[in-house]
């Protein structure tokens, strides 16, 4: 103890920096005495003398002491009096920095955790995931254990794999612990005194055990740890591996070599002429005054400056700067307020004798370490740097390059555990030594395969390639080989024929139509004869570089092949514009027959081109081009039967760069007009879809434009601007005969939310079951000839005759589907044709779904017939029937009379709600109330009719809450009504009494807090199972009737 804090060899430096804080006047007028006791690192002894010091003496501050327990002892006793304690030495103990236990205390000590946070961060750093911790226990590395032992437990990365703690210092024991780790680890973490020659001692050791080899690394920390440098008797610094003894055993190149294996933590270093000299001036000056130690002091153990010598010089420094800081900033009164001493160390920071100090605003010090090692030439070099606070570590590398770091080891960083495990047994085995011959085999058979492969590769993508050239010579569309339109007509064919045209003539080298027509060419549009026969070609404005994946594109568009999708011919790039080609249809496309109005289009005309515009938007869907992008009516083309053909598809990477026309927004997507989507989505599509429906129903072009005071670029700007209320179409004005689900499906396509729109799969299905009643024909001119064909034989009464049946039929259906439902909701104002359960009907008929409601607050009704298994056992089934039958409807008469709905009946129960499907407020408790009052009343006069002797008895059970109520199931839809409110009244009834009304507490206390003229009584509390305890009450009656 006396080598690290003995008195002999540290109390000088008291007066070294007294020397300093002279020389820099830091509290000049401020005379400091200092009184010396021994506590000789007893608990007891220091708390006694510290009593004394702060009772007796009246100090201002102490300094020390230096052991964990009697520092403790003293800083605990020093909170009370709001003393400051200044401690330095070996009192690294984590407890020294816990602020609120010890609130006047300032440590200038690295603490044990800190030292543990910094080697847990090394074998971060390095990847090492598991070490050896060796130490001699000298008052600190104990300490070091128990947090690193914590640290580690808490880490997700490295754990401490062993702990050995060595009594017997001998280079005997030191051999025999060693070799006892060989096989254990690589990695070790060591801890030893730094007074005298156990480092060189525990290396050669190792040294000799053939234990630092390259796989090796030792770890030396501390909180004064001296790096690879000692002082000598002569006060010479030389090398941690030097023998300076009397009887040097000649081994300095051994322990060099064994300490190139190790790394040291140290604290930010002083230069080692100035820290030699420090020392020195130690020793000398204990033989002047005031101490005087002249003959104690000439004993050879205190010829050396004790180890922790600098951190009573910089502790007695430090506390001159706090004493110069509170008086500048508070005054000297403030100098023995203990905690206030603690904050003024905030910021503080130095350059001492134990290297940086910085201290922060709760009373410890911020150490700055450095990690350390010796590189190929035995010189010692920083590898990086770490500051600490606590437990956390910022580390900065030094040296960046791993293999400068490692350079001792021929640049590579040892491993946790060997390639060959521990004992060396476990190393991987060499295939391609021990089984040369038939690594040769398989390598000559690999390459020969492996050419073998590449021959087949170069001739599959030989193939391939010629393939996709001779493709793409097919969609390749020279500008020669096309005709004008005019050219390939005959003279006598340049007016154009009415649509109704019916002869046809084919002139002998276009096969041209003399019923086709064409429409005028503008700058989007024209038609040619490519091949001899017409084409029509969309025109574009930019050119573009077309890359391979183009070119993929357009071979696969001509793959293209669906009744609904127009057929992609090619692609003509070497013109004065680039032009698509696609197949001519000889109607022009919607919007021209839309323009043209020379067709009356009645209502299944009009659901026959939206089922083919749907048809092959589905096709597009669902084969690799995955969205049109560009759908309006304007690519619709319409061939000589009729049938509606989707072009302009495909040629994303025209899409990508041609401007939209103003046709062309008025059919985008609101969400793509304002996310900027060049190519749209299948969303998207159906939006425009949408659009496309709307000017059929309407007879119209798009939004009407013609009959509208908004122009085209206000309309644009109101759908990309959405809102709650987006703006849309009118479809108020359409034929009476257009079918309103169709109507519904148009606005459910152009919905705001893309999410909400229905897929292009779903649109079919729907638009199936508009016509399910028609036959099922695939477009217009088919249906016409399938019904021409069904009826020529049939009469005009009978086709009447039939229509009624169906009327009939479908009335008989609605009537019935109507009686499944609520017949009053909230706006049972509206028209019945317009009511709520219609509209329900009308949606499940469509087979769409029925949102669900919430009722805040209504009363559910059970009943039960008591003993109504006799009864059935005594009666015929037909009895049974007819009992309830009889008895159901008395109870539905007396329902109607009391705002009630039936929700259903299931053998003897009954279920009855009020308060839903029509709110009426608090209503429905009185409802319920008095229906059940009735129906006890009913059944004291109701007669069985096959037993007249016996009586019919039920339990009735309500309560009151929420719930939710919708219609489930679209086969056989069921108003059902869901909560925990259902399943309460239920529980009410079953635990009830033949002849008893049995109320929940909600029920009862909503009852009785409004309608005052019932009679009620408690029943006190019952387990309900599912419910546990419940108060409950019965309803006797009302109250002028019991009276």
């Amino acid at each position: 103890m006396a080598s690290s804090v003995g008195w002999q060899t540290s109390a000088s430096a008291i007066e070294i920096a007294m020397d300093r804080i002279k020389s820099e006047r830091l509290i000049d007028n401020i005379d400091i005495n200092f009184i010396y006791v021994f506590d000789d690192c007893s608990e007891s002894k220091a708390a006694g003398l510290s009593s004394k010091l702060m009772m007796d003496a009246n100090v201002s501050a102490i300094i020390g002491p230096t052991c964990n327990a009697a520092g403790l002892a003293v800083v605990n006793l020093a909170g009370y009096y709001n003393t400051p304690v200044l401690t330095w030495g070996l009192t690294i103990s984590s407890n020294f920095i816990d602020t609120a236990r010890y609130p006047t205390t300032v440590t200038i000590v690295p603490v044990a955790k800190s030292i543990a946070a910094a080697i847990h961060e090394v074998m971060v750093q390095f990847e090492w995931s598991e070490f050896v911790y060796v130490f001699v226990e000298d008052e600190k590395c104990g300490y070091f254990r128990d947090d690193l032992e914590q640290i580690t437990a808490d880490s997700n990365f490295t754990s401490l794999s062993r702990t050995i703690q060595i009594y017997d210092q001998s280079y005997t024991n030191l051999v025999r612990q060693l070799e006892k780790l060989k096989t254990v680890s690589r990695i070790f973490t060591v801890c030893l005194p730094e007074a005298g020659d156990i480092k060189r001692r525990f290396m050669l050791a190792a040294y000799d055990l053939q234990m630092t080899t390259e796989e090796y690394v030792y770890l030396f920390a501390g909180p004064k740890s001296t790096a690879y440098q000692q002082t000598s008797s002569t006060g010479e610094v030389v090398g941690i591996w030097k023998d300076w003894s009397d009887n040097p055993d000649g081994r300095d190149e051994d322990a060099k070599m064994a300490f190139m294996r190790t790394m040291v933590i140290v604290a930010t270093p002083v230069s080692g002429d100035k820290y030699a000299a420090f020392k020195k001036d130690v020793i000398e000056r204990m033989a002047l005054p005031p101490y005087n130690c002249i003959e104690e002091c000439k004993d050879k153990q205190y010829q050396e400056a004790a180890e922790y010598a600098d951190q009573l010089h910089d502790t007695i420094y430090l506390y001159a700067l706090i004493l110069n800081k509170t008086i500048e900033e508070q005054g000297i009164e403030q100098i023995g307020n203990g905690s206030n001493i603690v904050t003024r160390g905030a910021g503080i920071e130095f350059e001492g004798m134990s290297g940086v100090v910085r201290m922060n605003g709760a009373g410890y010090r911020l150490p700055n370490m450095n990690l350390a090692n010796l590189d190929s030439n035995a010189t010692q070099r920083t590898v990086a740097f770490m500051d600490i606070d606590a437990s956390s570590v910022n580390w900065t590398w030094s040296i960046l390059d791993q293999r400068l770091i490692w350079d001792a080891y021929n640049g590579h960083v040892p491993l946790t555990r060997p390639e060959c495990g521990y004992t060396g047994k476990s190393c991987p085995v060499n295939f391609f030594v021990d089984y040369l011959y038939i690594v040769v085999i398989v390598a000559v058979i690999i390459v020969l395969c492996c050419a073998a492969a590449a021959i087949a590769a170069y001739l599959v993508i030989k193939a391939r390639r010629d393939e996709e050239l001779r493709l793409d010579e097919q969609w390749l569309v020279p500008h020669a080989m096309l005709q004008s339109i005019m050219k390939g007509r005959k003279e006598s064919h340049h007016s154009s024929r009415s649509l109704q045209s019916n002869s046809t003539t084919t002139t002998g080298t276009t096969g041209i139509s003399s019923k086709s027509v064409f429409f005028p060419e503008n700058e989007f549009q024209g038609f040619f004869v490519y091949m001899n026969e017409p084409v029509l070609a969309r025109k574009y404005q930019l050119r573009v570089p077309i890359f391979k994946k183009d070119r993929a594109e357009l071979r696969m568009l001509r793959t293209i092949e669906h009744d609904n999708v127009n057929r992609f011919i090619g692609l003509s790039v070497d013109g004065p514009v680039y032009m698509s080609f696609w197949r001519y249809c000889s109607r022009g496309s919607i919007k021209d027959v839309i323009a043209r109005s020379s067709i009356n289009m009645d209502g299944f005309f009009i659901y026959c081109l939206i089922k083919d515009i749907a048809c092959g938007l589905q096709y597009i869907h669902h084969s690799p081009i995955k969205q049109h992008g560009s759908l309006t009516s304007e690519c619709c083309y319409i061939n000589d039967r009729w049938q509606v053909k989707i072009g302009a598809y495909g040629l994303s990477f025209m899409q990508g760069v041609e401007k939209r026309s103003e046709d062309g927004l008025l059919h985008t997507a609101p969400e793509v007009l304002r996310e900027g989507l060049v190519n749209g989505s299948q969303a998207g599509d159906i939006y425009s879809f949408a659009i496309v429906c709307s000017e059929l129903v309407g007879h119209c072009s798009a939004w009407n434009l013609e009959n509208r005071k908004e122009e085209a670029d206000e309309i644009i700007f109101m759908v990309k601007r959405g809102g709650r209320t987006p703006f849309r179409p009118s479809l108020d004005e359409v034929d009476e005969d257009i079918n309103p689900a169709m109507l519904h499906l148009i606005r459910d396509c152009w919905d705001e939310d893309p999410k909400q729109r229905p897929n292009i799969d779903m649109v079919n299905k729907l638009m199936k079951n508009m016509n399910s009643g028609r036959s099922g024909s695939a477009n217009l001119m088919d249906h016409v000839f399938s019904v021409l064909e069904k009826h020529a034989s049939s009469l005009e009464d009978e086709v009447q005759e039939r229509m009624k049946e169906l009327v009939e039929e479908k009335k008989k259906s609605d009537i019935l589907l109507y009686r499944m439902l609520p017949q009053h909701t909230e706006f049972a104002v509206l028209p019945k044709e317009n009511s709520i359960s219609r509209q329900v009907a009308e949606r499940l008929k469509l087979g769409q779904s029925v949102e669900p409601e919430a009722f805040e607050s209504v009363t559910i009704f059970f009943s039960d017939v008591v003993g109504f298994t006799v009864l059935a056992n005594k009666s015929t089934p037909l009895q049974v029937v007819n009992l309830l039958n009889d008895l159901y409807t008395t109870f539905d008469a007396i329902i109607e009379r009391n705002d009630s709905y039936k929700v259903e009946t299931i053998g003897d129960a009954y279920l009855v709600v009020s308060g839903l499907p029509r709110r009426n407020g608090t209503e429905h408790v009185n409802n319920i109330a008095n229906m059940s009052l009735e129906l006890m009343d009913s059944l004291q006069s109701y007669k069985i009719p096959h037993l007249p002797q016996e009586k019919v008895q039920i339990r009735i059970g309500m309560h009151s809450g929420s719930c939710v109520a919708g219609v489930v199931g679209l086969t056989m839809p069921r108003y059902c009504l869901f909560g925990d409110t259902v399943n309460t009244a239920s529980r009410m009834e079953s635990n009830g009494k033949p002849g008893f009304i049995h109320l929940s507490s909600e029920a009862h206390e909503l009852l009785t807090s409004l309608y005052k003229e019932y009679n009620t009584e408690s029943r006190g509390e019952v387990i309900i199972k599912g419910k546990g305890v419940m108060q409950t009450f019965w309803l006797l009656g009302r109250k002028d009737e019991s009276a």
